[in-house]
């Protein structure tokens, strides 16, 4: 019986799942035929019948296998990897760099008709070349520069690293900058919205503006009787001439600044900024005429100031239409020698119209005292109303008209002198960076 079974069946796998099909396959039995038969252990089948039952068998000990082999955890390999040295891409680590050129035409008269006002005269110039360059560090930090070529020769306006998220909303920086008193102050020249800066910043401060190294931070604080609020704190050095101890110095300047911030409809947005201000203004272990080292009396510079801008940009339309008002006034109180006070006070305000994408409009009032002791009833104002033409947003040209009265005495209706400059000016930026005012 046995060989009747085996006769004539194809040959089998050689796997153990053919073993296991056919080890089932003679361990079945009918228990009928067994108790009557007594001898009976294995079905007999025809051959067809063992060829289907062994493929049906088999197929499903594949499955079984197939599903084993997903759950079971595959073995380490050990994955070799080629590595290849690509120098010429290394030119994505170098920083961003921007240039800037600020060129422009002045005409002056001073009302005799020589073109002459102090050292302004009449001409074409060249008054910046700025090199920006901009780099992320790491993920922490990035650092920025702009290098300023003058035809009188070269000099740093800016480096400084900044950490960002030193905290959550806390920023640190570290480095030379321009200070955040106000708002104009913290721009570039070439990113103003006049060809130069107010009088309340150049008569106190010089013509750069306020300008020192040291370290700032700058802080989102939640909003609480506003829709934004800002905290600066800066501490730096008292390298500025007109208010601080110049070259000299040993006790560091603080500025403290916070800034308010409202929606007042989808489109309009009003800014208010507080400023405050202390340092010192006499020199400490300077070196005198005789080669000894002296160090003054303590004489106090303190500041004091507050900005005011309303801005209107229409949802989806800023680069077409806009409307800013800006307003900034500026409080210095400095000790002299001998226990003189130099007591003064200056501001601007400004409205700018922007007309379509390429035309801009406005004009700006200045009214500031001279920056010395006997300033008294005497005032400097100054008007500037300007055109601005954007080419395009790497081009930009701008007319401008300065009318300037150096001299002027309210409670007197005194005026001394009048001056006219007329400015053509050209600047136009090479870069990823455009006319960032920073």
């Amino acid at each position: 019986m046995t060989h009747s079974v085996w006769q004539g069946l194809p040959p089998l796998r050689c796997s153990w799942a053919a073993v296991v099909a056919v080890t089932m396959i003679l361990c079945t039995s009918s228990p009928g035929q067994a108790q009557e038969e007594g001898t009976a252990t294995v079905e007999k089948l025809s051959p067809q019948e063992m060829q289907e039952r062994l493929e049906e068998l088999e197929l499903q000990v594949l499955k079984l296998e197939a599903g084993a082999s997903q759950q079971a955890p595959e073995a380490d390999e050990v994955t070799l990897r080629s590595f290849q040295g690509k120098q010429r891409s290394l030119q994505a680590l170098n920083p961003e760099i921007s240039v800037v050129g600020d060129l422009f035409g002045r005409y002056v008269d001073s009302g005799d008709g020589l073109g002459v006002i102090g050292s302004e005269r009449s001409g074409a110039f060249l008054r910046v070349l700025g090199l920006h360059l901009q780099s992320n560090l790491d993920p922490f930090a990035f650092a920025r520069m702009a290098v300023e070529l003058h035809p009188d020769g070269a000099e740093v306006g800016e480096a400084y690293v900044t950490w960002t998220s030193v905290l959550p909303g806390l920023s640190l920086t570290f480095g030379k900058f321009r200070q955040q008193l106000g708002v104009v102050n913290r721009w570039h020249k070439p990113g103003l919205d006049q060809f130069d800066f107010p009088l309340m910043l150049t008569v106190p401060f010089g013509p750069g503006g306020l300008n020192q190294s040291g370290i700032a931070t700058h802080l989102v604080l939640p909003p609480v009787w506003s829709h934004g609020l800002e905290l600066f704190v800066q501490v730096t050095n008292g390298s500025n001439e007109g208010v601080f101890a110049g070259s000299f110095f040993s006790v560091p300047s603080t500025l403290v600044r916070l800034t308010n911030y409202w929606d007042l409809t989808p489109n309009t947005y009003l800014e208010l900024g507080l400023t405050g201000m202390f340092g010192f203004n006499n020199p400490r272990s300077a070196l005198g005429e005789d080669g000894d080292l002296r160090s003054e009396p303590w004489r106090q510079t303190i500041i004091g100031g507050a900005d005011l801008t309303l801005n209107w940009e229409p949802l989806n339309r800023s680069k077409y239409h806009y409307f800013t008002w800006r307003t900034e006034f500026l409080y210095i109180r400095k000790q002299l020698v001998e226990e003189d006070l130099l007591q003064w006070m200056g501001g601007y305000t400004s409205l700018e119209l922007r007309l379509n994408r390429s035309w801009i409009i406005g004009v700006r009032e200045d009214l500031v005292q001279p920056f010395n002791v006997t300033n008294g009833d005497r005032w400097i104002v100054q008007t500037v109303p300007y055109v601005s033409w954007w080419q395009s947003p790497w081009v930009r040209f701008r007319l401008e008209y300065d009318f300037t009265i150096p001299e002027m005495q309210f409670s007197a209706a005194k005026i001394a002198d009048v001056e006219h400059r007329v400015f053509l000016q050209l600047t136009f930026a090479a870069g990823p960076h455009k006319h960032e005012r920073y």
